[in-house]
């Protein structure tokens, strides 16, 4: 073996790769494996090459080796979960998805949140739930716990009693919104502990939950609502014309997902659709670029009014559309049965699925990918409102 060689190759691939030049890498790695197979970051890496180069069986057949290689690394089990995924092989993948650091981080916040005292509840692993109480909890996202809370009510329906503890800003929502044995709470104390005899992280329940392929997109649309109050208020406040009514958001937290933010004069193609009205449902920052556009076309800025996602809710339930990056306002809107376009980076996420022609999680929902500049996902969606 020509360790020398290999080495080499081993360099130019990976910085290929870095570099997104993905069939130099591609070859390169290639090559590599035609001398030896025994290399694990060699398919570590070239599994992301195929993956990112959209060879998307090529993908898993590559993270399934150095899952073989490395049996006990769980971030190739981690990867190789998403790969299956993308693929729309959630059964696959859902004992692989347990090795999630977002699972990992949930449960290690929950032990400090307790004392330790939450480690006495063992998980729950699809056991019966007759007469049982289930303690949920958020991880990940807002989005993500957006996404995920169509499952809630699957577990109601099997359990006793659920307690719920989700991120503060989505309290409200939830609690309009819950099933009549669910308990949405903001803190956890011993009393839900004691009264519990199982937990959960909240991403672990379709897989619990006994869900396949088919059955994991269930209630596709309009399973949240909003509030009749906040959407009055909201309705009285800003919403009183007869226009097209456009809400419009560019950004999440950008510490975690600076590809998929956008700018707020991307959307300009959007501001010139005739007998329209523009609505910013922007939050997290990005204020200034309203203002500076405010200038030129008339945006409402609701972002700003926002205390929580009830008053996000209040607001979309009297839009039209909304027009968004990958973000939790898209899941929002998406749950309220809302038309809205999201629009995705080029290497986008695994849940929207390697076939974005369809939205399997929301039916109202269109998925346009970037191919050049995010003006261009503009026009399209442009074409599209037209």
């Amino acid at each position: 073996m020509d360790t020398e060689r290999i080495l080499k190759l081993f360099n130019s691939a990976k910085a290929h790769k870095d570099n997104g030049e993905y069939a130099l890498s591609m070859a390169e790695y290639e090559e590599i494996l035609s001398m030896t197979t025994q290399l694990p970051e060699v398919y570590f890496n070239l599994a992301f090459v195929y993956f990112y180069s959209e060879h998307w069986g090529k993908a898993i057949e590559c993270m399934k080796r150095f899952v073989e290689l490395e049996p006990n690394d769980t971030e190739g089990k981690y990867f190789l979960a998403t790969f299956y995924f993308m693929n729309k092989d959630y059964v696959s993948g859902f004992p692989l998805f347990e090795y999630r650091v977002s699972k990992a981080h949930a449960v290690l916040t929950q032990q400090k949140l307790t004392m330790g005292k939450i480690n006495q509840l063992p998980f729950w692993h699809g056991e019966d739930l007759t007469g049982k109480t289930v303690y949920l909890y958020y991880e990940a996202g807002l989005g993500d716990t957006l996404m995920y809370y169509r499952y809630v009510k699957m577990l109601a329906q099997r359990a006793k009693k659920v307690y719920f503890k989700p991120q503060m800003t989505l309290l409200p929502l939830f609690a309009e919104n819950k099933e009549s044995n669910v308990h949405i709470i903001a803190r956890i104390n011993e009393k839900y502990l004691n009264e519990s005899d199982y937990q959960c992280p909240i991403m672990s329940l379709p897989f619990f939950l006994g869900l396949d392929n088919k059955t994991i997109f269930a209630y596709p649309d309009k399973f949240l609502h909003a509030s009749k109050r906040e959407t009055k208020i909201y309705k009285e406040k800003f919403f009183n014309n007869d226009k097209l009514k456009i809400g419009i958001k560019w950004q999440g937290n950008t510490l975690i997902g600076a590809e998929r933010a956008m700018t707020a004069e991307s959307f300009s193609k959007i501001f010139e659709l005739p007998n329209s009205k523009i609505y910013s449902v922007q939050v997290m920052g990005g204020y200034d670029e309203i203002k500076n556009l405010q200038s030129k076309f008339d945006i409402v800025d609701l972002g700003s009014t926002f205390k929580d996602f009830a008053d996000t809710a209040g607001a979309i339930a009297n839009l039209d559309v909304v027009i968004c990056n990958d973000t939790s306002v898209g899941h929002l809107a998406g749950a309220m049965g809302k038309k809205t376009y999201i629009i995705l980076p080029t290497l986008y996420d695994w849940r929207w699925h390697k076939d974005i022609s369809k939205c399997d999680w929301y039916s109202n929902i269109k998925l346009f990918k970037q191919k050049t500049t995010w003006e261009e996902v503009i026009s399209r969606i442009y074409e599209d409102l037209k």
